[in-house]
């Protein structure tokens, strides 16, 4: 029993001593012991039953994490090449953040054979007045580049790419330069270096795979 319990139970005494002073204290105070008995017991029960309820809510909670993560692993399965270059935390927040997204992806745009290796969202330079927010995507076929919304698919061979870089963007800014034929495509306002350097060196290594 605490302090403050044990104040409580002394201050209580004092009124059931004077409230009782014409009847029997024994019974007085065996009326009391059962009164604050049951009281411990009550208190108890419901402290148990809580626990309970808070380890239920837990085990609900968790189960629902990890069906979440066995979904977007599932997604992430087919738009990164997890067998051979594992997936970033990157990778795994954007999929978490926009399954939808990615499941469009998948059912809409891959071709029958198609599976992605890796991506990142970028804005695509198209020409001087347009600007398209999106994903650029390197696939086991080709590159892609497709806006937020679903509706601009911009297609690269990889046989046409001649050289691909990155340079620095403003403060926190990066963008990639993929030489493609005569073209300069300009992908910037990236901001995740290392996703960055994964997408373009997966791009390199298949580009030169492929003109050899």
């Amino acid at each position: 029993m605490g302090i403050y319990q044990k104040i409580c139970y002394a201050v209580e005494d004092i009124f059931v001593k004077f409230l009782s002073r014409n009847q029997n204290a024994v019974e007085v105070k065996q009326k009391v012991v059962m009164y604050r008995s049951s009281k411990e017991e009550s208190k108890l029960q419901k402290k148990q039953e809580q626990q309970e309820r808070n380890k239920e809510n837990q085990r609900i909670a968790a189960e629902k994490l990890e069906k979440e993560k066995q979904e977007v692993l599932a997604i992430l399965s087919v738009v990164v090449d997890v067998d051979n270059l594992d997936y970033t935390k990157y990778e795994f927040k954007e999929v978490k953040r926009n399954k939808q997204y990615f499941k469009s992806l998948i059912e809409t745009v891959f071709e029958p054979g198609e599976k992605g290796l890796t991506f990142i969202q970028c804005e695509f330079d198209k020409s001087k007045k347009q600007e398209i927010k999106g994903y650029l995507i390197a696939t086991s076929k080709r590159v892609l580049f497709l806006d937020l919304g679903l509706r601009n698919l911009q297609k690269f061979r990889y046989q046409t790419i001649r050289d691909i870089n990155w340079f620095k963007d403003g403060t926190f800014e990066k963008g990639l330069y993929i030489q493609y034929g005569v073209k300069r495509l300009e992908f910037d306002e990236i901001f995740d270096t290392e996703q960055m350097k994964r997408v373009g060196n997966v791009i390199k290594q298949i580009t030169y795979e492929r003109s050899a």
